[in-house]
């Protein structure tokens, strides 16, 4: 019995042992994780989602936590002045036109693949900075420092992102680029002033130009307006005389009609209606019946001489109102 007694004790505690070990096994991946499973350095598939899971104590199984909802930056270049630890040099790059410049540029990316990401072991961030580091010194060196520092700052962001993208599918690093911006940008010390003059010329010269081209087109806005203006009162006024010249054209032909009918009446109708228009212009009118002499000073002629009327043909009822008297107006 005494025996008995230590042997169930060594196996109590191995029971318990035992059961403490299994307990340690367990593990909960929290929301927005992934975890990814390497058992004897082999990994498991498929990675374990959200929840509580069992896995091999002791170190068995190695398990790394990854999140897959969080989006990760990483800052590359360096546009300040370098540390007392760095290189003079730290952070420039050559530009198309053989100009040095500090840049720095931010790096979104989120992880895609975990099992992939995984497998580099943490080495991943690093080799993805340097991927960024060498895709931007290319896109800078493709272009000049003008267009660096102001056009095309949008489409290098883009070729850049484009070509990390490329760059960590091909090196399996499981990360999808969300974007690459351009935070800061600047030359170095020594020629910092130059620069900035430079820029200031540019920044009025843009300023000329655009108002050069607002001013443009408020004229040709202008011009034709003013041109459809004309171009209206033209066709108004062609309408106006065409219709002048049609109606012209009707009386003609009416009194056509009515020439041929009667040509007597007609040539009386149409001379009644030239002397209407003919005296109408005139400001002083005298109405003589025939035969007699008119003295033409008292129209204002001090070196006029009595002329004889010239004979008329008409009689007092062949111009309505004649009169044998004088009419000063």
């Amino acid at each position: 019995m005494t025996r008995k007694r230590p042997i169930l004790a060594i196996g109590g505690m191995t029971a318990l042992a035992a059961a403490a070990l299994a307990a340690s096994g367990w593990c909960m991946v929290g929301p927005g994780e992934v975890a990814v499973v390497r058992r004897f350095g082999r990994v498991v598939s498929p990675a374990w989602g959200p929840g509580l899971h069992w896995s091999l104590p002791a170190g068995m199984d190695r398990i790394d936590r990854i999140r897959t909802d969080a989006v990760r930056r990483l800052t590359i270049g360096q546009a300040g002045v370098p540390s007392p630890d760095q290189e003079p040099s730290a952070g420039e790059l050559l530009t198309g036109d053989l100009n040095l410049l500090r840049l720095e540029a931010t790096v979104q990316y989120r992880v895609d693949e975990p099992v992939a990401h995984a497998l580099w072991a943490g080495r991943g961030d690093r080799w993805l900075g340097r991927a960024a580091e060498s895709r931007l010194a290319r896109a800078l060196a493709t272009r000049e420092v003008d267009a660096v520092l102001r056009s095309d700052r949008g489409r290098i962001a883009q070729e850049v992102r484009d070509e990390l993208q490329a760059a960590a599918d091909s090196l399996r690093l499981g990360v999808r680029i969300l974007g690459v911006s351009l935070t800061d940008g600047r030359p170095p010390v020594e020629v910092a002033a130059d620069f900035a003059e430079a820029q200031s010329a540019e920044s009025r010269r843009d300023d000329r130009v655009n108002r050069a081209r607002t001013y443009e087109a408020v004229e040709r806005t202008t011009a034709v307006a003013r041109g459809s203006s004309i171009r209206e009162s033209a066709r108004a006024e062609a309408a106006r005389i065409l219709l002048a010249a049609r109606a012209e054209a009707d009386q003609f032909l009416t009194l056509l009609v009515e020439f041929r009918r009667s040509p007597a009446l007609g040539l009386r109708r149409r001379y009644i209606e030239s002397a209407q228009e003919l005296l109408g212009r005139v400001r002083r009118k005298l109405v003589l019946p025939p035969g007699q002499s008119v003295d033409l000073t008292i129209l204002g002629s001090a070196d006029a001489s009595r002329v004889p009327a010239a004979p008329s043909r008409s009689s007092d009822h062949d111009v309505p109102g004649a009169a044998p008297s004088r009419d000063d107006r």
